[in-house]
């Protein structure tokens, strides 16, 4: 299954290296699956109006860059997986806010040995089976081993792994209250900054906030700052995204709504032509397209309140230098195969 998963990897990282340079001697591996990978991108982006190619491809470089033998050998004799277990109908329904947002999800039931289910969501429903054919044909096992369903109520299973947002997460729970169940509901990331991050954080920390239009729960929502810190120093680093989002109508739609909201109602922001900063405290989910921030003086108490209190809302912490655990800057949507969602060991629910 390593080598099934590590050749995937191998593709995806060509794909990725000719999509920039554009030359076919990338492809080694990858030549029979681009002109259709390519389709895929395209049919994928004209279903889902939020995604933009842009987003497609920094989900196959992180896929690339994490699907590796290296990285699949250590996390695997990391988590010690148990041998001649009882194999599992693991049902997972998938979220669709980011492209293959569950892809992990897949990837532990597979490696677990288990058989999986796949509900897809209907905002994401084209890329992951493109890469199952990719697996199927590199291993030909898999072709009984994972199932797509529209129907979850026709499906037989033993437990199942939820992705939802919280009105979402209380159907599952009493849906599945009789099943194993691991559920995940809405989280966000925040930002700390402690004043002397050089212009290439301060660039990394917009591409937290930014990245899949700030839909995702690893994209940064909220920002700490010291207090007099100026705000500015963030939106002058932002115009490397601009163009990105300024061609996704979606989240300009949104940009302009929240800017009219807040103009009309005379409240106090800070804004270039395509973000929002509102200042607002003990508040963590910010809507599409505005940022959250909040003064602090005193960074012990801050980082006590963010563990003590706050933690359960909290999928990554971008800082540096902050506390133990904490996500550099820039890396938020590159999470190691050992960092799991909302803190829950998918290997050991499915043990």
């Amino acid at each position: 299954m390593i080598d099934t998963f590590d050749k995937l990897g191998q593709i995806l990282r060509e794909f990725k290296k000719f999509y920039i340079n554009k030359k076919f001697e990338y492809l080694f591996l990858n030549r029979k699956f681009f002109y259709s990978m390519k389709k895929v991108i395209q049919k994928t982006i004209i279903k889902n109006n939020w995604f933009q190619i842009e987003d497609l491809l920094l989900s196959i470089e992180q896929w690339g860059l994490t699907l590796t033998k290296e990285n699949l050998e250590y996390w695997i004799n990391k988590e010690y997986l148990k041998k001649n277990k009882k194999i599992k109908n693991v049902l997972v329904i998938m979220p669709g806010n980011i492209p293959i947002a569950g892809f992990h999800d897949f990837l532990c039931v597979l490696i677990s040995g288990h058989n999986i289910i796949i509900k897809l969501s209907q905002k994401d429903n084209v890329m992951l089976p493109f890469l199952c054919n990719i697996i199927k044909q590199e291993n030909i096992t898999l072709k009984y081993r994972i199932k797509f369903t529209k129907n979850i109520f026709k499906e037989k299973y033993d437990c199942v792994i939820a992705t939802g947002n919280n009105n979402t997460a209380r159907y599952f729970e009493y849906y599945f209250r009789n099943k194993h169940l691991l559920l995940r509901k809405n989280r966000t990331s925040i930002g700390v900054l402690r004043g002397n991050e050089n212009d290439e954080d301060l660039i990394s920390l917009n591409k937290d906030i930014l990245s899949y239009s700030g839909r995702g729960c690893r994209n940064v929502g909220k920002i700490f700052i010291p207090y007099k810190y100026n705000i500015n120093s963030i939106f002058e680093k932002s115009f490397l995204y601009q163009n990105i989002l300024k061609k996704n109508k979606k989240y300009m739609d949104n940009y302009k709504y929240y800017l009219s909201i807040y103009n009309m109602n005379r409240v106090n922001i800070k804004n270039n032509s395509f973000m929002i900063f509102l200042e607002k405290k003990n508040h963590y989910y910010s809507p599409i397209s505005v940022i959250y921030y909040e003064y602090y003086k005193d960074l012990k108490k801050l980082r006590d309140n963010i563990m003590n209190d706050k933690k359960e809302y909290i999928q990554c912490i971008v800082s540096k230098n902050f506390l133990k655990g904490e996500t550099s800057f820039g890396k938020t949507q590159y999470p190691k195969l050992d960092d799991y969602a909302d803190g829950m060991n998918t290997i050991k629910f499915l043990s």
